[in-house]
């Protein structure tokens, strides 16, 4: 059991000693021994990894040389001491990918068929105090070209229809979005076992709230029992209870027991509320000494699915309160590694958070995280969708070998993250459902009975709180239709839809959303540039766009027509004359058709409960799907996914011939008082004096103003009825906290579209001052200043991209990435002339 961890000198640890790989022909060496008929050259790596990650690492392979790994055969080679003196020595193997054999000392201990299972061997009387360990890994090509039935449908997702008889991952196969970087080797820890007086075989943690109490109950196997344990106790936090024992008729030892936490503070997703978490801990007595396991920790919280008053919804509630998810779709953070390690996680994950991304998804084309992945969820407040890794082919469930399979598969993964507060949805497969009925199949045939019964049997037993969704998308007259169920909506993005679509398609819940080309900020542009990489023409640029397979288009022509619909110019025209203001456009566009949609799914009285953009992360370096790029840095839509995801978020709809509406959201535990302030501008000057109004915001509620009765008379704030030139194109919106006086948040309207000229009179200074951590910025402008965007190679501001008033003094902290660094940086307007240098800089003897 991953999660159990016993604490002290006696637990598994990682497989040390000299490791190495070799490649060869497929099938050409079947055993160890036939590796001495032939000179292969062994190439050194640190450690168990991915072959990709091994040769990367040697320098023989890039995303620049592509290699087609599932062609060849790779042998590992692990040269490793061990005490002689340990009686019960056991392996595990957490992940191997894909079919593969091992061998210790000449004996063959393991073949394995799952990418996704964990193994664990016994090597009582083979292993050694000096041992050598191999590990083939058969080529999976030759393995696909094995005459099987056929499919139902042919999907165009991947190259080779038969990957799904194999249980591996699509991530790497898929061509279109993903480079070929194909998952082959040892992709998990592979850890060494030491005897202890007792082992734990399964672990059943389960948590419940009973009124205001917390209770967790807890089913433990024990093996390798030198002696029955004589008592026990099971620690919750400050709380415990003893255990019973009862003695199995194959020889494990059965521990049960239930411990009550009076009065357990609820955990809340991080946009509503904290996240108390309590570590739990099985102490039991054996002769004269007491044995602790770590079982890690838990949350208490409810969950429960609303419907809609139709049956046809689909939103979580969370302790009895609707909660509107939304994030991304989480990609793994380096795709030859597959693990990123502990503060590669942190780092990437509270970037999320902070964007006010309260629920991210594991999807079917990915692979499991790590339990690091998932204990950061838990502690950061991060609700999980987890699919099981199924995507758009027809699976074949009838064969009794590939069920077994699916089934230890599911359960591993089922006891890894049970009891795990940030788990909220399991789901069976992506666009499976969506494949079958766009092909023109009958609805009959859609359905498999791993999503229909296998699979959510298993959670209901494991998981009983968490929702079930067989598929994505799902529930419709036809899956793909968004008015019903849970959606992958693309209606503006891939569809090229006009806005006004994110409310006409009724969407209830959108699992997928929002796929865009999204350009990087001008430190990784530039980064490109320097490898000789030019945006928007470079071959390799192109090659990090991603596209559908199949297609005569990809996600920059997406891009591009959102351009062109927002900003009134031609992109083709402007990419060639004008590349910078080309990548300055795409960069807002992306952003501001998120916010956009956002701002229409979040306000009162949408049907929507949620939306996950597709994806978190770039997979390699580009302008990829991803809010952030492949090294970590937000990407402009990063910025304003901020601002629509915001616990306390304004939002401004144009509602077109009934004038502009204001909503104030407010998803945190106490009530705000705010003052909303509205002014109008023309050309960047101030047209009016501007209007406010208080404006009281209830806990975890919202708060509408219209804005036209803000005003006297009629003012056309939309500018809908068009009597006459505009006497305004933007309206800006405040909300100030009433006592200091603050901005909260802020959302503005731009009714002639988004700004196109040049202001050689914008007056914008920005100044720097030194602090620990690294710098702050004050902006001020004469005029107002459109996406303000601070460039600052080795700087991560706290706020990028947002809009800025005259009058308005902005103060934002500039992150440094490392200690110390000087602050080199400019700051760029879309509505300015050119870049504004950060002057002044001061360096308090506060900074470091």
């Amino acid at each position: 059991m991953a999660r159990a961890r016993l604490i002290g000198s006696g637990t598994a640890r990682p497989v040390g000693g000299v490791w190495a790989l070799a490649t060869t022909t497929p099938d050409r060496l079947q055993t160890p021994a036939d590796l001495e008929t032939l000179a292969l050259d062994w190439i050194p790596c640190e450690g168990p990894m991915p072959v990709a990650a091994a040769l990367r690492a040697a320098g023989k392979w890039d995303l620049d040389r592509p290699r087609d790994f599932d062609t060849e055969e790779w042998w590992y080679r692990c040269r490793f001491t061990s005490p002689a003196a340990d009686p019960h020595p056991r392996l595990h193997f957490e992940g191997l990918a894909t079919v593969a054999d091992v061998w210790l000392n000449g004996t063959h201990i393991l073949s394995s068929e799952n990418m996704f299972t964990a193994n664990v061997v016994d090597v009582s009387g083979v292993l050694a105090a000096d041992n050598e360990l191999f590990i083939r890994f058969r080529a999976l090509a030759p393995l696909l070209a094995a005459r099987r039935p056929r499919p139902k449908w042919r999907t165009r997702l991947v190259a080779h229809q038969q990957l799904r008889w194999h249980r591996t991952a699509l991530l790497g196969r898929a061509p279109g979005w993903c480079p070929p970087v194909a998952p082959v080797g040892p992709w998990r820890p592979i850890l060494l076992e030491h005897a202890c007086p007792l082992r734990i075989e399964e672990t059943d943690i389960r948590t419940a709230l009973e009124g205001d109490d917390g209770i967790v109950r807890a089913s433990i196997h024990l093996t390798n029992a030198a002696a029955i344990p004589r008592s026990g106790t099971m620690h919750v936090g400050e709380s415990s209870s003893p255990v019973t024992r009862q003695q199995m008729a194959d020889g494990r030892v059965a521990i049960q027991a239930t411990v009550r936490i009076p009065n357990a503070e609820r955990w809340w997703p991080h946009t509503h509320g904290l996240q108390p978490l309590y570590p739990v801990r099985l102490s039991l007595d054996i002769e004269d000494c007491e044995i602790s396991f770590d079982l890690g920790r838990v949350g208490f919280r409810t969950l429960e699915i609303d419907r809609d008053a139709d049956g046809q919804g689909f939103g979580l509630v969370v302790n009895g309160l609707p909660v509107f998810s939304r994030g991304a779709c989480w990609t793994p953070l380096d795709l030859a590694r597959l693990d990123s390690g502990a503060e590669g996680y942190r780092v990437a994950l509270e970037r999320l958070r902070d964007a006010g991304m309260n629920m991210l998804r594991v999807g079917g084309t990915m692979v499991y995280e790590t339990d690091t992945f998932h204990d950061l969820c838990d502690e950061l407040g991060i609700l999980l969708w987890q699919d099981f890794m199924f995507a758009n082919m027809d699976y074949p469930s009838s064969d009794e070998s590939f069920l077994h399979a699916v089934k230890d598969e599911a359960r591993q993964l089922l006891r890894r993250i049970q009891g795990r507060p940030s788990i909220a949805v399991f789901c069976g497969s992506s666009e499976i459902e969506q494949q079958a009925a766009m092909l023109g199949l009958p609805a009959e045939r859609w359905k498999n009975p791993l999503f229909e019964d296998v699979l959510p049997a298993l959670v209901k037993s494991f998981v009983p709180d968490a929702a079930w969704v067989r598929s994505t998308p799902s529930g419709g007259l036809f899956p793909f239709h968004t008015d019903r169920g849970v959606s992958h909506y693309y209606g503006v993005g891939a569809y090229l839809r006009p806005f006004e679509d994110a409310r006409r398609a009724d969407v209830r819940f959108a699992a997928e959303c929002l796929a865009f080309s999204n350009v990087p900020d001008a430190t990784m542009t530039d980064r490109l540039r320097d490898e000789g990489v030019t945006p928007g023409h470079h071959p390799r640029w192109k090659a990090g766009v991603p596209r559908d397979a199949g297609s005569g288009w990809d996600f920059e022509d997406v891009r591009d027509h959102y351009v062109r619909l927002l900003f009134g110019v031609e992109p083709n025209e402007l990419r060639a004359r004008d590349p910078e203001r080309y990548l300055a456009f795409g960069r807002v566009a992306t952003g501001e058709a998120m916010l956009r949609t956002f701002a229409e799914w979040r306000r009162p009285g949408s049907s929507c409960r949620g939306g996950l953009v597709w994806f978190a992360r770039d997979l390699t370096p580009g302008a990829g799907w991803g809010v952030v790029d492949s090294t970590g840095r937000p990407k402009p839509a990063y910025w304003y996914l901020k601002r629509a995801f915001a616990p306390v978020a304004l939002l401004a709809l144009d509602e077109g011939l009934n004038g502009l509406q204001l909503h104030a959201l407010n998803d945190t535990s106490e009530p705000i008082e705010a003052e909303l302030h509205v002014t109008l501008y023309r050309e960047g000057r101030r047209r009016t004096a501007g209007t406010s109004t208080p404006v009281t915001i209830p806990a975890r509620g919202a708060s509408s103003v219209h804005a036209d009765a803000l005003f006297e008379g009629f003012v056309d704030l939309t500018y809908a009825y068009r009597f006459g030139p505009p006497q305004h194109d933007v309206v800006a919106a405040t909300l100030r906290d009433r006592a200091t006086g603050n901005i909260i948040a802020s959302a503005h309207g731009f009714p002639c579209g988004l700004p196109t000229m040049r202001d050689d009179a914008l007056g914008l200074v920005a100044r720097a001052e030194a602090i620990a951590g690294g710098y702050a910025v004050t902006l001020e402008t004469d005029r107002f200043a459109y996406a303000v965007a601070i460039e600052a190679d080795g700087f991560v501001p706290d706020d990028n991209f947002f809009h800025l008033e005259p009058g308005e003094q902005r103060r934002l902290f500039l992150r440094a990435e490392n200690a110390g660094q000087p602050l080199h940086g400019c700051v760029v307007v879309v509505n300015g002339t050119g870049p504004v240098p950060i002057l002044s800089v001061v360096r308090a003897e506060a900074a470091c």
